[in-house]
């Protein structure tokens, strides 16, 4: 019977990580994603290729680094 307890205990913990792991990833896409579309955005307007992408895409990514490492850190200290 307390195997069965430690299984059910090791999916949850799992399921938790993989959901962790999941909201971390996609926000740095997305994050990045959007960066890039607002690079692209003032490259258009200013006719500054590719230099609006190019900052678009670093501050896009940084941002997803940050909220990604907001979302872990709690975690991390909790161990």
């Amino acid at each position: 019977m307390g195997h069965q307890h430690n299984t059910s205990s090791g999916r949850s913990t799992l399921l938790k990580a993989m959901g962790v792991v999941t909201v971390c990833g996609l926000d740095i896409a997305v994050l990045t994603l959007l960066g890039i579309l607002a690079g692209a955005f003032v490259d258009d307007r200013l006719r500054s290729s590719p230099w609006g992408l190019l900052g678009g895409l670093f501050v896009g990514l940084g941002g997803g680094l940050y909220t990604a490492y907001r979302i872990i850190a709690p975690l991390v200290r909790a161990l």
